[in-house]
């Protein structure tokens, strides 16, 4: 004999488990010592960088100068000094390009710190079992389910409404997944430009190079303020999903008859998916 009650007790652990990697996501946003601990177990590989970066830095510094003692009248004890200044410089960013990225990652992160609060205190999904029963149910259904009404004998119902529960559990597991893996993603991307700052940084000896550590700067930058993105989403999310919970937007009725899992869990990963994109439009960095 089937009961719709199963099926309640199926959609509790679907949301368990939706909500823990919700819970993964946001520590992975503003958890700071992550950077700070991947960087710092490679230290020879930082130095090994450093050291490949002043080699390129003199090369970069020799090649400008003899570009412009070409030009004559370019030869003047002023434009010498600044040449040399502007090596001096790019030294001092090959040598503190670690700390110089690390400020610029912790001053961005620091706003998320800031709404930490607000956003940790969401979940993916909560509510009552009959609001948790709507996201993946019809309205009808979702009363069967949490009265546990008994469907009686040879009644397959419940049992097909527990498949359908699990397919789309399935479904919203593997999207917030996705998400998951964008966020982690990033940590890898900022991990390798912190690593690697010392070599783009190095062409500030030479005006012809130059425009390649401003991109690099404009890219470390986007990926920093991408944390920011990712927090204003996730709490612009819990509002949206308050009023799909609610069933209504303004005076406009809405009849997402057991798919508001679906869409609540599609749009966010979209939008984590894209937050990549949009911190590199606001930072000029496409």
């Amino acid at each position: 004999m089937f009961h719709y009650g199963q099926c309640m007790d199926n959609i509790k652990n679907i949301i368990l488990e939706l909500n823990t990697m919700f819970s993964m996501l946001i520590e992975l946003l503003t958890n700071d010592s992550l950077l700070q601990t991947a960087t710092a177990s490679v230290p020879s590989l930082i130095s090994a960088i450093k050291a490949t970066a002043l080699t390129l830095c003199v090369m970069f510094f020799v090649i400008d100068f003899f570009t412009k003692s070409l030009h004559l009248q370019w030869v003047t004890w002023e434009n010498v000094l600044m040449l040399f200044i502007k090596l001096i410089v790019a030294k001092v960013c090959v040598d503190n390009a670690e700390l110089f990225t690390t400020m610029l990652y912790r001053g961005f992160n620091g706003f998320v710190n800031a709404i930490s609060g607000t956003i940790t205190q969401y979940s993916f999904i909560s509510g009552d079992d009959l609001t948790k029963a709507q996201f993946f149910v019809s309205a009808s259904d979702a009363r069967l389910i949490v009265d546990d009404v008994d469907a009686g004998f040879l009644n397959f119902q419940p049992l097909l409404l527990n498949l359908q529960i699990s397919i789309q559990g399935l479904i919203m597991k593997i999207i917030m997944i996705i998400a998951n893996v964008v966020v982690i993603a990033r940590l890898f991307e900022l991990t390798v430009y912190t690593l690697i700052a010392p070599v783009p940084l190095s062409t500030f000896a030479c005006d012809s190079l130059s425009d390649v550590g401003k991109g690099f700067l404009k890219s470390y930058a986007a990926v920093s303020i991408q944390a920011i993105v990712l927090a204003i989403m996730f709490i612009a999310y819990s509002a949206v999903n308050t009023a799909l919970i609610s069933g209504h937007i303004g005076s406009t009725s809405l009849q997402l008859n057991g798919i508001m899992g679906l869409v609540t869990t599609l749009t966010l990963a979209m939008g984590v998916m894209q937050s990549g994109a949009w911190s590199k439009k606001i930072c000029g960095a496409m």
